[in-house]
C-alpha cells in the first residue's frame, strides 16, 4: 500500500492548486482522478478570464496546470477510479479501481458533472446529437444548424465558438436576460449567423437515429412549436 501525506481527490483546476501548494509545503502528495487532468477546464474553447492570460485554450491551460503541479512533484494517477473512503483514524485508506492508498489527510476536489436539461429524449440522443461539450464535438456539427441551451458563460462562450463552425446558431435560453458577462453579449450580438429564443425550454428531443428536431416550449405562455 502506497503511504501519502496527502491525497487529493480530483485533478481539475482546484485539485492541481491544492497538489502545488501542498507540495510547496513539504507534503508528500498524490492525485486520483477518474479521467484525464484538467477537469472542465480542458473543455473550454477559450478562456479569458484567467490572470496572465488575456486569453487561452482551455485544453492548453488544462496541460499547463498539470505540467506545473507535477514540477512540485506530485504524483497524478489518471483513468483511476475512486470506489471507496475509510476516513475512520489516523491514516486514511483509499481504495481504487487499481490500488489502495493510505494517507495522513485527504481532499476532495471533485468538481462537477455536465448539467442535463431533463428533455424527453435527451438521454436516447446524448452522443446521437445531443452534445455537452461544444470544443469536443464542434467539428462534428462543421455547417449544420446547431442549437444551445443556456445563458450563462458556457453557453455564452460556446455560441461563440460554434458560430465559427456552425451554418447557424440558435441560443435557446429560458429567461429574457443573459447571466453571462457583458463582453460575451456584446460579442454574440455581432454574429450574423446566431439567432437568440428568449423565455424557452426544451421540452422535448425527437429523431430517428440522430437529432432532427425539437419541441419548444414557451416559458411565459405554455405554447409549444
Amino acid at each position: 500500500m502506497e503511504t501519502y501525506d496527502l491525497i487529493i481527490i480530483g485533478a481539475g483546476a482546484a485539485g492541481l492548486s491544492a497538489g502545488i501548494y501542498a507540495a510547496r509545503s513539504g507534503l508528500k502528495t498524490a492525485i486520483i482522478e477518474e479521467k484525464l487532468s484538467g477537469g472542465t477546464t480542458a473543455d473550454a474553447p477559450t478562456v479569458e478570464n484567467y490572470p496572465g492570460f488575456a486569453t487561452i485554450n482551455g485544453a492548453d491551460l488544462a496541460e499547463k496546470m498539470t505540467a506545473h503541479c507535477r514540477k512540485t512533484g506530485v504524483i497524478i494517477h489518471e483513468l483511476e477510479t475512486v470506489t471507496a473512503l475509510n476516513l475512520q483514524g489516523e491514516k486514511k485508506t483509499i481504495k481504487t479501481t487499481r490500488a489502495e492508498y493510505e494517507a495522513t489527510a485527504i481532499i476532495i476536489a471533485t468538481g462537477s458533472h455536465y448539467r442535463e436539461i431533463g428533455a424527453k429524449g435527451e438521454k436516447e440522443f446524448r452522443g446521437k446529437g445531443v452534445s455537452y461539450c461544444g470544443v469536443c464535438d464542434g467539428p462534428l456539427f462543421k455547417g449544420k444548424n446547431v442549437m444551445v441551451v443556456g445563458g450563462g458563460n458556457s453557453a455564452a462562450i460556446t455560441t461563440l465558438y460554434l458560430s465559427g463552425l456552425a451554418a447557424n446558431v440558435q441560443l435557446v435560453h429560458r429567461k429574457e436576460a443573459f447571466r453571462c458577462e457583458e463582453a460575451y453579449v456584446k460579442d454574440i450580438q455581432t454574429k450574423l449567423n446566431v439567432q437568440i429564443i428568449w423565455n424557452a425550454e426544451i421540452s422535448e428531443i425527437k429523431g430517428d437515429k440522430v437529432v432532427e428536431k425539437v419541441v419548444l416550449q414557451d416559458t411565459k405562455t405554455g405554447e409549444t412549436r
